[in-house]
């Protein structure tokens, strides 16, 4: 069994190791798939509000009242789509995972490498953590982690 994270001490975050990160790769896939299907329903929820607004510009303040009704229902629905995305990527922060793009499916952890703090960079499809970064570097400047020939201590 996993000790306590390791935390970063001038920040007080969470360093994973490749291990920790790795065993957190199902989580991240699963809530990849969710974040997926919640989108989809955003970008349909925001179209229909986009639509809706095309039509009646500024004149919606003279619709009927059904109208406006059906305007104010969707943007309780586009607020609530957002929420409902926000709420997946806060519990994968909860984690310690900083979440980078929920449409492409990229994640970073920190961890310590060589005694700096970089990212552990993982993207949707990946079987594992294969890559790292530094935390200015990005997803442009990822390289990849040379297998492991001892032990860590």
């Amino acid at each position: 069994m996993a000790g306590p994270p390791i935390l970063e001490a001038s920040h007080g975050r969470r360093l994973f190791t490749e291990d920790d990160a790795n065993a957190l790769v199902p989580v991240l896939e699963s809530a990849f798939r969710r974040i997926d299907a919640k989108l989809a329903r955003l970008q349909e929820v925001q179209d229909l509000f986009e639509d809706r607004e095309a039509y009646w510009g500024r004149g919606l303040l003279r619709a009927p009242l059904s109208e406006r009704d059906a305007h104010a229902e969707a943007l309780r629905q586009l607020d609530g789509a957002r929420a409902s995305v926000d709420e997946e990527v806060r519990g994968l922060e909860a984690l310690g995972v900083e979440v980078k793009d929920v449409r492409m499916g990229l994640a970073d952890f920190r961890a310590r490498r060589d005694g700096d703090i970089v990212y552990l960079c993982w993207q949707r499809g990946e079987p594992k953590v294969a890559h790292w970064h530094t935390l200015e570097g990005g997803f442009a400047g990822r390289r990849p982690l040379e297998p492991r020939t001892r032990a860590e201590p």
